[in-house]
């Protein structure tokens, strides 16, 4: 007994170990709380501080930096303190390159930290030399902060510096009448005016890469079904390319704005056994063409122009081969908003330099296409086609009416319901001079 006394008294106190065991446990418990609520709290003070990109000048001077601004707000109701990095990335996509990373040094004078009260605001700059290779229209890309992208135009003509400086002024001025003052200042040194480049939805590339920086819609493009004694469809595909990217996007020379355009039109005959196509015109073209031409009315908005050589052919032969060449000119006038409902009235002017297969095609088509539209970029649009034949009342009635599908069915949709009108001759090459029946038909379109 004395013994296994003696061994108890030598045992440790394990009531007591256990005792200080859950005292450390507690007190390692409510460390780590605390450092968890000091962490989260310091996690959701900077949540809270906003950082935005400002838009760009739509213009840039090569020879100048690529200059972006961060502007960091403190959107809490308590001081905070934002840590500024040296440097920020961003990520350009120009005509002719691919996406190409480009580091951007924070301006000279600003402390790594800021410390903004309630409500206030810094803006902090950031630039780099733009690369040798961007030219044309660039996408600028954020990388690691959340910004919507900006497109750039970047002219390395020999006025670039007073137009990427009047453009700079267009965009930074507080007043109406400093804003009239520097377009027109941007203007007479061949600045913006409206939209020089090109229109807007034109493009077939939303990130101006590679080839397809060159090719943009043309001719409207779409799919649409009718029924009138007969069924059948009409679909319509046509794109245009520019040949040379200039130095100056706004520039008017002759080469910089010469395009190739090929547009294809089918008649598809749903009701034959086969359900063949009735007849398909082949149409390409060469052309010069700029959207705005600089001149301003009272009358209009802005007029655009357009000048060329097109041919079109059925590609038959025989007695059921149609072909004709056609130099032609194409003035373009716009009035009212451009941004929302205004009207524009284009008169195509053609002459026939060859015929032989259809000598009479003039009685029937006339020497002007005239295209009146009436809509808005964003909604409805209706566009109607009008030709007179020399002889009678030979002529044809083309009406298009288009709205977005993403107003119908959402955002996530593209493209518009497509609903047309025909009435008279040569809606197709083949039958240039019989009448047939008038048709409507609904479909879809791509680009209108």
């Amino acid at each position: 007994m004395r013994f296994f006394a003696s061994l108890a008294r030598l045992a440790p106190d394990t009531s007591l170990q256990s005792q200080r065991a859950v005292q450390r446990n507690s007190r390692t418990v409510l460390l780590s709380t605390l450092l968890a609520i000091v962490t989260i709290g310091a996690l959701c003070g900077e949540a809270r501080a906003t950082v935005a990109m400002l838009q760009p000048a739509r213009v840039a001077a090569a020879n100048e930096p690529l200059q972006i601004t961060l502007l960091y707000s403190a959107d809490d109701a308590r001081a905070l303190t934002v840590t500024v990095p040296p440097t920020i990335r961003v990520t350009l996509t120009g005509a002719e390159e691919s996406p190409q990373p480009l580091d951007l040094q924070r301006e000279p004078g600003v402390p790594d930290t800021l410390h903004l009260r309630p409500g206030q605001f810094r803006k902090v700059r950031f630039s780099a030399p733009w690369p040798q290779s961007a030219r044309g229209e660039v996408r600028i890309d954020p990388v690691g902060f959340d910004a919507s992208p900006a497109l750039v135009a970047i002219n390395r003509g020999p006025q670039q510096d007073a137009i990427a400086q009047a453009e700079r002024a267009e965009s930074e001025a507080s007043t109406p009448a400093q804003a009239a003052q520097a377009a027109e200042t941007a203007a007479a040194v061949g600045g913006p005016t409206g939209d020089a480049m090109s229109p807007p939805g034109d493009s077939l590339s939303t990130t101006g890469r590679g080839v397809l920086a060159h090719v943009s819609y043309y001719e409207p493009m779409y799919i649409a079904f009718g029924h009138n004694g007969d069924t059948n469809a009409r679909l319509q595909l046509s794109f245009k390319y520019r040949i040379l990217m200039p130095d100056d996007l706004r520039s008017k020379a002759f080469l910089d704005n010469l395009y190739f355009a090929y547009t294809q039109t089918s008649i598809w005959d749903l009701s034959a056994d086969s359900r063949p196509f009735r007849d398909t015109t082949y149409s390409p073209q060469l052309f010069y063409y700029v959207p705005d031409t600089g001149w301003h009315s009272p009358f209009f908005t802005r007029m655009g122009f357009a000048a060329g050589i097109a041919h079109e052919s059925n590609g038959k032969a025989g007695s059921d081969s149609r072909s004709i060449n056609m130099p032609f000119i194409r003035p373009t006038w716009e009035f009212g908003d451009l941004t929302g409902n205004h009207l524009t009235v284009s008169p195509k002017i053609y002459y026939y330099l060859g015929t032989s297969n259809n000598p009479d095609i003039a009685d029937y088509r006339g020497y002007v296409d005239l295209l009146v539209k009436y809509g808005s970029p964003d909604g409805w649009q209706l566009a109607t086609t009008l030709r007179k034949g020399t002889k009678h009342w030979y002529g044809s009635v083309d009406s298009q009416f288009t709205y977005p599908l993403a107003k119908l069915l959402g955002s996530k949709w593209g493209g518009y319901i497509w609903v047309g009108y025909f009435n008279g001759y040569g809606e197709d090459l083949l039958d240039y001079n019989n009448r047939q029946h008038w048709m409507a038909r609904v479909g879809y379109s791509i680009a209108r």
